[in-house]
């Protein structure tokens, strides 16, 4: 299975968030600096992320990203679905 640069940044993204204490939200440029991803990107990334349920985040200076849900709850199939949509995902299990 081919991911698009796209879906990498979100499942690294989603990895990084997974090994991050829940104390606090992680900062966009730290995760973007850990997983070397364009900041901008990931923002974009980060709020598709967020309006499927699978980050939730904070706003203001103590601001950032968490998972949502317990890492062990999310999934692949979700993190692709959230930023590529569904047809991409489940046309690629269809069996002819």
């Amino acid at each position: 299975m081919h991911l698009t640069a796209k879906a990498d940044y979100a499942v690294r993204a989603i990895v990084e968030l997974a090994d991050s204490t829940q104390d606090a939200p992680r900062k966009v440029d730290d995760v973007a600096k850990a997983q070397n991803i364009p900041v901008s990107f990931l923002e974009n990334i980060l709020t598709q992320l967020r309006s499927t349920g699978l980050v939730r985040s904070q706003r203001g200076p103590e601001g950032g990203y968490w998972l949502a849900r317990a890492p062990e709850d999310v999934n692949l199939a979700d993190i692709i679905r959230a930023v590529e949509g569904p047809r991409l995902v489940d046309a690629r299990h269809r069996r002819p």
